[in-house]
């Protein structure tokens, strides 16, 4: 852990000429999914169209910053950076034709505008730099591969990025929440919880192991707000240590999952054919409503998990715990893996 930990502090930075990041923002005060939307303009659809013909028969993983280095693509995705760095965290890319696109095509397309924001991450033991977001046989009980509806949370590395091929009949609402906005929230209506979430708990580094600091759900740094929720780690960490969660941290969390799910605060859209919404992970927090697929209709999206180039203040665990998937992934293994037991667990965690 020396080597990677002295690796992350030296790349944490914050990244010049963007500013202070923007702060709170809701439903109706950041204009609803209006106000995170980009509208590509034809140059800039033309440029993308050359970039994904000019790759033809490379595959999408090989696709590099050069290959979609026109000046069209590289000043629209220097505006996503900023939104996601220094604006409000997200930015969704609205314009593209999937009917021009087939599915390696557009593989090809999402992750080549990504290279301007980071480095693929593998999203499992089997080694998916691009992941299907799908229902599918699922034994891990990854949610991604459900169908089910999944509440407000965090995934595990910096720049987060959906890309829709074909949107459900029914459901599959997509929702945003801003970290900062959760934050003002509790401390506004609850500061006698802050403590214990600016405090955290320690976080599994395996099956059997945790870290050996405590991870803080807030992150406050430089006046920087960022947030981890994934609320699974927390009670595997505290099986793995012996213990119980502490109460108030308990109490906290519960508040927090209902600040979260405030509609007012939560900005909700429907993902249609060949957008592709690109944000921070903890900055933004995202949700997703059930859906319903019929033969010939099935609910698909792509999906990129980014190391990103330029980083976003952070507390200490939350880069390392990505490293340490990363590592995991490419092992072929990963802690990951969600039983009836471990969902039972964050239910009696979070309703009591």
């Amino acid at each position: 852990m020396a080597d990677m930990d002295t690796a992350i502090e030296r790349d944490r930075w914050v990244p010049t000429g963007l500013g202070q990041p923007s702060g709170a923002w809701g439903n109706k005060g950041g204009g609803g999914a209006e106000g995170l939307t980009r509208r590509l303009s034809s140059a800039q659809l033309d440029a993308i169209d050359a970039a994904v013909r000019a790759t033809e028969g490379k595959e999408a993983t090989a696709v590099t910053v050069e290959d979609f280095s026109a000046p069209e693509i590289a000043t629209l995705m220097a505006a996503v950076r900023y939104d996601i760095l220094a604006g409000r965290g997200a930015a969704l890319l609205s314009g593209v034709d999937m009917s021009r696109y087939d599915l390696e095509q557009f593989k090809r397309l999402h992750f080549g505008l990504s290279t301007h924001l980071g480095t693929a991450a593998e999203q499992s033991a089997r080694h998916d730099r691009i992941g299907l977001v799908r229902k599918e046989p699922n034994p891990q009980r990854r949610g991604y591969l459900m169908d089910t509806e999944l509440g407000p949370h965090t995934d595990f590395h910096e720049i987060l990025s959906l890309a829709t091929v074909m949107a459900a009949l029914e459901g599959g609402v997509s929702g945003f929440v801003s970290a900062a906005a959760i934050y003002e929230a509790i401390r506004r209506e609850r500061p006698d919880l802050l403590e214990a979430l600016c405090e955290g708990y320690y976080y599994p580094t395996s099956l059997s192991t945790v870290t050996d600091y405590k991870v803080p759900t807030f992150s406050v740094v430089d006046g920087c707000i960022g947030l981890y929720n994934y609320i699974l780690f927390l009670p595997q960490a505290a099986e793995i240590r012996g213990e119980s969660l502490p109460p108030r941290l308990v109490e906290a969390l519960r508040y927090l999952g209902r600040v979260a799910s405030r509609p007012e605060l939560m900005v909700s859209f429907q993902m249609q054919p060949g957008e592709i919404v690109f944000w921070h992970n903890f900055r933004v927090l995202h949700s997703r409503t059930g859906f319903k697929n019929v033969e010939g209709h099935e609910r698909t999206l792509l999906r990129l998990w980014l190391h990103a180039h330029e980083h976003f203040p952070l507390a200490k665990g939350y880069l390392e715990i990505a490293a340490l998937l990363d590592q995991q992934h490419a092992e072929g293994w990963s802690m990951l893996v969600n039983t009836d037991e471990s969902l039972r667990a964050v239910y009696q965690l979070m309703r009591g």
